[in-house]
């Protein structure tokens, strides 16, 4: 099939205009050949779009119905369940030990006596205060900014009109 008539076939799949027949046609066609880079889209919509027919062969349910009949009602329980339940309890334990031996062996946190607080003050207030400052020249940089663009533009208006 040329570029041409694929393309004439998707725009009519798109349309709806093409029967089921040739729908499956156009489907067949996708699915087994390789098309230019420009139908790729077309394509996985297409192949999603219309369903794939699929045969089914005869006496396939019976075999079916008799293969499930024959199966046993039960099977056998598992008998690795209570292995499992030691191995969670010793896991448990494990866990439950490995807490509490961290918990009283904790270290305490260092206290900080009353240079050291008054300190860390008087850093968290210098910072404080370069912030604002550098906030205020930003806010001072953004205002010259506009100010340079608006004086572009009258500059650019007056050189345009002379």
């Amino acid at each position: 099939m040329t570029t041409q008539e694929l393309r004439k076939q998707i725009d009519s799949f798109f349309e709806g205009n093409l029967s089921q027949a040739d729908e499956q046609a156009l489907r067949d066609y996708l699915a087994a050949h390789e098309v230019p880079q420009e139908f790729h889209e077309e394509k996985r919509i297409v192949l999603v779009l219309v369903p794939h027919d699929t045969d089914i062969p005869e006496g396939l349910e019976e075999r079916l119905s008799t293969f499930i009949d024959r199966l046993p009602a039960h099977k056998k329980a598992i008998r690795f369940t209570p292995v499992w339940r030691w191995v969670s309890g010793v896991a448990a334990a494990l866990i439950v030990a490995s807490a509490a031996g961290l918990y009283f062996n904790r270290q305490e946190t260092p206290r900080l006596s009353q240079q050291e607080i008054y300190a860390c003050a008087e850093a968290q207030r210098a910072l404080m205060l370069v912030s604002q400052k550098l906030n205020k020249g930003t806010q001072q940089w953004q205002q010259a900014q506009q100010e340079i663009v608006k004086t572009n533009q009258v500059i650019n208006k007056h050189l345009k009109y002379e």
